[in-house]
């Protein structure tokens, strides 16, 4: 112990006596380990981070795979039927449950609010394994028709509304004009609610405030046809998902053989962890990738600055060595100062990180699951300081080897290092740096042709709201049609509305998959379904979606005049081809199913309008087909209108509006259409943002890394320098000769880069938009980009030695 305490002494005294040698490696240091330990706070707050419930490696969640008219499975919800099917049938399952979307509104208490949450099945949270933190879950007699009039509130709910009161067990809700008994209270989780009919969970806190039971009537648990809800199962003892994946498809089979509803069918048994960090991973993944390349880099360029500070040092190691010190002791000393710098600079690191974590946190998408408690944890703190003990031996292994060697003569000659490793160590940085400049350009560009996209609507000016009609005072189509005439009536008169309409999906979202009919079609044996809007006929002036041909919805495509639709370009492109779609009827039995024989079951198609991209903006536009809002109410449904100002400021407006209509009716998730446009492009820009920083820092290391490398050559090559300038050389010839060396490690360096640059494609494809992973163009533009740079970094040490006088450079030969 003492031994080293005395060799962390003199290695102090060492990095004292050179101020700014220190200060630079620190802060190099710092920067490379603050940015990997911020990234990976955030991938062990998302990813790594178990979640809070019982052994959840056990969870799963199951959804249809159901074929479109290509052929093309596709993951969606699934429906009462057959969830019951698999529960009776499955073996390799402990539990299961069932659950599907629930909004109420609720009333009696102060301002009227949405509540969003969902209704379950009694087994939910024994799948979960997660306990209440006051009160109960639900008892399986809860889930009979009559007695599901009891809620679970969400902790934040319980904070917000109720100040974290004990009290709240027992109080009654008035939810859509109902009372319901508050029975338990649940801990703060990541929860699956809202199943989407794409087969996706947003897992937004919004839709995980409140659970009620599902009370399903022995008719709505034989239905096939509603493909409405979400499942999820906990795995056996001594169950794998292999096996249960393998249980599953037998009896996906047997249901397909047996039941018409199910043909073509198949099920999807994925992990919970995967559906709750979704797209997120690859990305998260990539971008740490990218820090561990800029660390990299940080420690070529350290140990070239070290290798550079031998040449001052090698008197003192030559004398060290006369006087009996041993190569094992010397080298010792060296890694010492090494693992010094590296720890104080992985200590300031952690203080970049805190700052780094608060950054990345406001970039990234709201939508990440668990993003928002991601920080500083006893893990990521662990990593820190690993990394910061790795990042020390790594830069200072190469310096400490060379220094160490035993050949003393040579040192006491004052021969500075041979600079073959340095060079080494630049071209290898430049590699580095083509493949994080090659990444962040690509992404960079996907986003600027996603921003450019167009979506097939306006986004400017757009205010947009839910507008959820209680079913317990709406019962029927006409007293929801009649709400619905009044608010778009009341719309019309402020001057600051340009247009107003009403829709059940934002030009975003897309809920509702139907199936329909092409009236005098031949059949196929199949049947044929695309995504339903149901749509004002303000709604496409509103958004500012253009009708291509034919008409818009018009007042009176209501409930008392023959059935209206309007397709989009891709249902005309599958199911009419080049033939005129206008006057073709659509049998659509749903509008009927809900409400009675009073409403259309054929709609003749009015119109075409353009294509929108509600399942995003890199998504494929889908075949969809708009039915009028009259002739198919819905309580569900959102108010879109377009102002002549700010979209925002009308929000207050709006609110009066609808409380003029009824005043029990609460507005809910109020947004602009340009910010769902912003969240939708959130990831891609995050990824952009983040890797394009961290090219920049990696191109700025390589370049100081080439201008390191020719400035020590330089200042080697002085007395050379002057004698070819003594015997003629002109300065151009010497900055030729300069900016050649710097120019051949900088190929040789672009010519590595390619080559990984070309092999981490596959990596990147998946986060790309419009352009391949191995786009020549930008792999052109990049090298010639980074020979630039290096030229720069090449010739401004190649200009100081141009400039050397001969007589001065000659002088101490």
């Amino acid at each position: 112990m003492s031994a080293l305490a005395r060799e962390l002494r003199f290695a102090l005294r060492g990095l004292w006596k050179n101020k700014g040698f220190t200060a630079v490696t620190l802060l190099t240091v710092a920067l490379g380990v603050g940015a990997n330990t911020a990234i990976f706070s955030i991938v062990h707050g998302v990813l790594l981070r178990p979640l809070p419930f019982r052994s959840p490696e056990r969870i799963v969640t199951l959804w249809e795979l159901v074929p479109d008219e290509a052929g093309v499975p596709r993951r969606r919800r699934t429906t009462e039927g057959n969830y019951f099917d698999w529960e009776a049938e499955s073996r390799t399952f402990e539990k299961m449950a069932l659950f599907g979307s629930a909004g109420v509104n609720w009333t009696g208490d102060g301002e009227p609010e949405e509540l969003l949450g969902a209704r379950v099945s009694a087994s939910y949270f024994d799948v979960l394994g997660n306990e209440p933190i006051l009160g109960r879950t639900f008892l399986p007699e809860e889930n009979l028709p009559g007695n599901e009039h009891v809620l679970l509130l969400s902790h934040g709910l319980w904070q917000r509304r109720f100040g974290s009161s004990r009290d709240v067990l027992g109080r009654r809700l008035l939810l859509d004009g109902e009372p319901f008994e508050v029975v338990g209270v649940m801990p703060e989780a990541v929860y699956p609610t809202w199943p989407q009919a794409t087969g996706r969970l947003p897992f937004l806190p919004l839709y995980q405030q409140i659970w009620v039971p599902m009370a399903l009537s022995e008719e709505r648990r034989q239905n096939r046809g509603s493909h409405v809800f979400g499942a999820i199962a906990r795995l056996a003892p001594g169950s794998t998902l292999q096996s249960a994946r393998a249980e599953m498809d037998t009896i996906a089979s047997r249901l397909a053989a047996a039941n018409p509803d199910n043909y073509g069918e198949g099920i999807v048994v994925v992990p919970y962890l995967e559906e709750v960090t979704g797209s997120a991973r690859a990305a998260l993944l990539v971008l740490w990738g990218a820090v561990a390349l800029v660390l990299l880099i940080a420690c070529a360029n350290i140990a070239s600055l070290l290798l550079a500070r031998s040449a001052a040092r090698q008197k003192e190691v030559a004398l060290r060595t006369a006087l009996g010190a041993s190569r094992a002791r010397v080298l010792g000393q060296f890694l010492c100062e090494s693992s010094v710098l590296g720890i104080g600079g992985g200590a300031l690191g952690v203080g970049l990180a805190y700052l780094g974590v608060n950054v990345l946190v406001a970039l990234s998408p709201a939508a990440v699951p668990r993003l928002a408690d991601s920080g500083l944890s006893v893990p990521v703190l662990a990593f820190a300081l690993l990394i910061s003990l790795l990042t020390g031996i790594l830069f200072g292994l190469a310096p400490a080897i060379q220094i160490s060697r035993p050949d003393v003569s040579l040192r006491l000659k004052d021969r500075g290092p041979r600079v073959g490793l340095r060079r080494g160590l630049v071209v290898s940085e430049l590699a580095l740096a083509m493949v994080l400049v090659v990444g962040a350009s690509l992404l960079l560009q996907s986003f600027v042709r996603l921003r450019r996209l167009d979506l097939g609507f306006q986004a400017d000016a757009v205010l947009l709201s839910e507008v959820n009609l209680p079913p317990s005072q709406y019962r029927d189509f006409r007293s929801i049609a009649r709400f619905h005439g009044a608010l778009l009536e009341r719309l019309s008169a402020p001057a600051a509305v340009e247009a107003s309409g009403l829709t059940y999906d934002s030009p975003l979202d897309s809920n509702w998959i139907d199936d329909f009919e092409i009236e005098g079609a031949p059949e196929t044996g199949e049947s044929r379904s695309a995504a339903l809007r149901i749509v004002s006929p303000g709604y496409f002036r509103t958004m500012g979606t253009d009708i291509l041909r034919g008409r818009p919805f018009a007042e009176l495509d209501d409930a008392d005049h023959p059935g209206a639709v309007i397709v989009n370009e891709a249902f005309v492109r599958r199911h009419f081809g080049p033939a005129d779609p206008l006057g073709k009827r659509l049998i659509v039995d749903t509008p009927r199913s809900y409400w009675n024989e009073s409403l259309p079951s054929a709609f003749e198609i009015v119109g075409v309008v353009e294509n929108v991209r509600f399942l995003g903006p890199s998504a494929a536009p889908e075949p969809a087909f708009y039915l009028p809002a009259a002739q198919f109410p819905v309580q569900e449904m959102m108010v879109a209108v377009k102002t002549a100002g700010d979209p925002a400021a009308f929000a207050a407006r709006l609110r009066e509006e609808v409380r003029a209509v009824d005043p029990d009716i609460p507005l809910s998730n109020i947004t602009t259409m340009e910010r769902l446009v912003s969240e939708a492009l959130a990831q891609p820009r995050f990824n952009a943002v983040v890797l394009g920083f961290f090219g920049a820092a990696a191109l700025a290391l390589a370049a100081l890394g080439i201008y390191g490398v020719l400035s020590t050559t330089v200042a080697q090559r002085t007395s050379e320098i002057g004698i070819r300038m003594a015997l003629g050389a002109r300065s151009a010839d010497v900055v030729r000769m300069i900016v050649r060396q710097g120019m051949r490690l900088t190929l040789a360096g672009l010519a590595i880069g390619l080559v990984a640059a070309l092999a981490s494609a596959p990596v990147l494809r998946s986060l790309l938009f419009g352009i391949g992973a191995q786009d020549p163009w930008t792999l052109a533009f990049v090298s010639g980009f980074l020979a630039a740079v290096a030229f720069l970094a090449s010739y401004v040490p190649a200009r100081r030695a141009s400039r050397i006088e001969p007589l001065i450079a000659l002088r101490p030969e």
